[in-house]
């Protein structure tokens, strides 16, 4: 059986992600208005499900390929031992916690997508959003083999 190639559905998030970014740029890094923001250097943290509904829609495809794609090219971090990828956590920032269900984007994917589809120079910096330390511990075992989100990250 061949393997899928799935080029031509990334390329399609990422042109999606940045005409949106584009149109209204709040969509990425401002908490509290933003359905993904970046928690530190190598990744985004992003709101679930909306995000999934809304990169469907400026992608034109379904949620389910848009998680499909994302995960199968690593782009998405996905918790193999719970066959998931979302995650509850409580986040905070300006000095208030919030309970969120979270999934985490690869900074790369998005970054890649605003510089070659949005015209944006430099990588957005880390956002204020800070994800609580009594979570490290789970999100430690979530992410599994893959690196976890580093101490920045965290409040």
């Amino acid at each position: 059986m061949p393997l899928k190639d799935y080029q031509d559905a990334l390329t399609r998030l990422q042109k999606g992600l940045a005409q949106a970014y584009k149109d209204s740029p709040q969509i990425l890094n401002v908490p509290g208005q933003s359905v993904a923001c970046k928690v530190e250097p190598d990744y985004y943290l992003a709101l679930e499900p909306v995000f999934l509904i809304l990169m469907a829609r400026w992608a034109v495809s379904f949620p389910e390929a848009v998680l499909e794609t994302l995960s199968h090219t690593g782009n998405a971090i996905v918790c193999k031992p719970l066959s998931t990828h979302i995650i509850p956590l409580t986040v905070s920032w300006g000095g208030q916690d919030y309970e969120v269900q979270a999934m985490f984007l690869q900074a790369d994917f998005v970054e890649r997508a605003l510089k070659l589809y949005a015209g944006v120079a430099a990588p957005l910096p880390v956002s204020e959003l800070r994800i609580r330390e009594d979570d490290r511990a789970a999100l430690e075992a979530f992410f599994g083999e893959s690196t976890p989100p580093k101490k920045l990250a965290y409040l």
